[in-house]
C-alpha cells in the first residue's frame, strides 16, 4: 500500500463532509419556514360580543374601529403572567373601554384572507 493513498483518504472524507454540510446549509436557508411575526396593535375596546368570541377596538384613538374574531389564544394578565386558557381577563363578554395590546397575523390565501389574533396583552388594561 502506498503512503500517499493512506493520507489522502481522510482528506477526501473531510472535503466531502464539508461539501455536504455546505449544500445542506444552502438548502436550509432557501426553504420557507412556517412561522409568522404578528403585527402589534394597541387600542381601546369598543365592545366585546356576548359570547366573548369577537371584539371591536379603536386603534390608537382612530375611528371607526376594527373588529376581530377571538379564539383560544395566549394572554397576559395585569400582573404580567401569561395564560393559555379562556376567558381573557380584559375581554369579558359585553365589556368595553379597556386599553389593550394584541398581536395579529394576516393570513392570505388565494380563496380568502383574514386576520387572526395571536395573543392578547391585558397588562395595561384600564377601563
Amino acid at each position: 500500500m502506498d503512503i500517499g493513498e493512506i493520507n489522502s483518504k481522510p482528506a477526501l472524507l473531510v472535503v466531502a463532509g464539508l461539501v455536504v454540510a455546505g449544500v445542506g446549509f444552502g438548502i436550509g436557508h432557501t426553504l420557507q419556514t412556517d412561522t409568522a411575526t404578528p403585527q402589534v396593535f394597541q387600542g381601546t375596546v369598543s365592545a366585546v360580543s356576548i359570547k366573548g368570541d369577537k371584539f371591536g377596538v379603536s386603534l390608537d384613538g382612530r375611528q371607526p374601529g376594527k373588529s376581530f374574531g377571538l379564539g383560544a389564544v395566549p394572554w397576559k394578565d395585569i400582573d404580567g403572567t401569561w395564560h393559555d386558557s379562556s376567558p381573557i381577563e380584559c375581554l369579558k363578554p359585553l365589556s368595553q373601554g379597556q386599553d389593550i395590546r394584541f398581536g395579529v397575523v394576516h393570513v392570505n390565501d388565494p380563496g380568502f384572507s383574514t386576520d387572526l389574533v395571536a395573543w392578547v396583552d391585558c397588562s395595561n388594561a384600564t377601563g
